[in-house]
């Protein structure tokens, strides 16, 4: 799962190497969009790109695979809050926090981004 860590600074550009796995991860996405690891594993390496869109297309898709994810609700609320999508955000971490499923320490991390947009 990613962990919604900081997009690398947009004035500088992706090393070479992190460029390749993208376009790698990526490509796998094509070829296997319903697979889980494929699809967890694209988002980590997109929000490592700096592709908050793409990592959030990405676990939007894990969520219709495999259902009621608390940690992926989790990151979708984080990043869409990065992106200023507090309505979006606040949904998502509602979710999280409301999920039986979900561990204490999602419960609290979902709490602390809701007070950070509002809700």
């Amino acid at each position: 799962m990613p962990s919604a860590t900081p997009a690398p600074d947009s004035k500088t550009e992706p090393s070479a190497e992190l460029r390749r796995a993208y376009d790698e991860a990526f490509q796998q996405t094509l070829l296997r969009p319903s697979d889980a690891e494929t699809l967890a594993k694209f988002a980590q390496i997109a929000v490592q790109f700096g592709d908050i869109e793409g990592a959030i297309s990405a676990l939007e898709r894990l969520l219709l695979v495999e259902g009621d994810l608390p940690e992926v609700k989790l990151e979708l609320g984080v990043l869409y809050f990065r992106l200023g999508s507090k309505e979006a955000a606040r949904t998502y971490l509602e979710a999280a926090k409301a999920s039986p499923d979900a561990p204490n320490e999602v419960k609290e991390r979902a709490e602390t981004f809701l007070k950070a947009v509002g809700g």
